[in-house]
Parts: structure tokens; C-alpha cells; sequence
């Protein structure tokens, strides 16, 4: 059984790119791929600004204010790509600057025909929890990853 066949138990495909950014010198190029089974996360929260406008007498004006995003939730996932690991291991021994990546969260179809009804896209990310599955000499799990926290600078939605 091919290693890549394990990755298709999941419908949440992450990608990885190098952001240019400075502190990724010596990640491997290329995609650094994963799968997980579940998302959290993918929310964009606009904080309102009240502004009263002289001679407006119906109330104070609605303005947008600044963006807030809040980390991305990766839960039971998998990662045979050793770029991907390197990545994980830049962030958390505290070397400086920090290794930003962007990356894309693509969602697949369950039923396994390759369509992809949601393609998320986050910018300028680094690692802020990793949390490694239990282990248990019978239970013979394929999750390598419980939870992995990204803290990022922005989210969209792009279209498939």
C-alpha cells in the first residue's frame, strides 16, 4: 500500500509554502503536505467602529475596524513529508526569525471523487501548539497528529 494512500482517510488536505519572509533558509522546497479529519478556525471577525457624524441624527455610524483571526485548528491528522515536520520543528525550538509560511486548507468531497467545494487560503503562519497523539501498543492508531495550532496574519476564501 502506497504511503499516500493513508492521506485519502482525511477530507482536509493542508499545503504549505515558503512566505520569503526570512527565517526559512534550509526548509526544504517544495509543497509540505498533510491531511486531517477536522478544521477549526476558519473565521474572520471584523470589530465595528462607532462614529458620530455631526448632523446625522439617527444614531452613530457603523465604520469597520480592524481584522481579528483566530488560530487554526487542525485536529487527527497525518503527515509522511518530512519538509512539513522541519517546518513544525523551526517553529517551536525558538530560533530566530521565525519560519512564516502561508498555506492553503483544501476541503474534499467525502465520497472521494476529487471535487473540492472549499479552498481556504492563510497567510504569514507559524506553529503555536502541536500536540502528538497517544500512544498505545494495541491500539494501532494512524493519527501522528492530535492537534496542531496555527496562528496566522490573514484568512480568505478562495474559489476551487
Amino acid at each position: 500500500m502506497p504511503a499516500d494512500s493513508l492521506l485519502t482517510n482525511f477530507n482536509f488536505a493542508v499545503q504549505i509554502e515558503l512566505s520569503g519572509l526570512g527565517g526559512d533558509e534550509g526548509l526544504a522546497q517544495g509543497a509540505r503536505r498533510a491531511a486531517f479529519s477536522e478544521v477549526q478556525g476558519l473565521e474572520i471577525t471584523l470589530e465595528p467602529v462607532s462614529f458620530r457624524e455631526g448632523g446625522y441624527n439617527r444614531g452613530a455610524r457603523q465604520l469597520v475596524g480592524k481584522a481579528t483571526h483566530p488560530p487554526l485548528v487542525l485536529k487527527r491528522g497525518l503527515s509522511l513529508d518530512p519538509a512539513f515536520w522541519a517546518w513544525v520543528r523551526r517553529c517551536t525550538d525558538g530560533t530566530f526569525p521565525l519560519p512564516y509560511v502561508s498555506g492553503t486548507i483544501r476541503i474534499f468531497q467525502a465520497n472521494g471523487s476529487g471535487s473540492q467545494p472549499g479552498v481556504w487560503r492563510f497567510e504569514n503562519g507559524i506553529v503555536n501548539r502541536v500536540k502528538a497523539a497517544d500512544l498505545h501498543a494495541a491500539g494501532g492508531r494512524e493519527v501522528a497528529l492530535e492537534e496542531l495550532h496555527i496562528v496566522h496574519e490573514g484568512l480568505s476564501r478562495e474559489t476551487p
